[in-house]
């Protein structure tokens, strides 16, 4: 379904979504549910608060190595 909604199936693979999707409510209904999820994370902004976090994760990284 992620591949679906990213555009990275190739076009058999998408035909083959689009009729399940005509087919299964069920289908229909998650791949709403995660449409509006991506929107609403896209609408987000990134904090402003200038925090790091892959420098923090690497920082907490080498400290943990420093205890071995």
């Amino acid at each position: 379904m992620s591949d679906y909604l990213d555009g990275e199936l190739a076009p058999a693979g998408r035909a083959r979504m689009e009729r399940h999707l005509g087919e299964c409510a069920e289908c229909r209904r998650l791949l709403d549910g995660l449409r509006r999820i991506l929107d609403g994370l896209h609408r987000l902004s990134p904090p402003s608060d200038g925090v790091d976090a892959l420098g923090v994760a690497a920082s907490v990284r080498a400290r943990l190595g420093e205890l071995d």
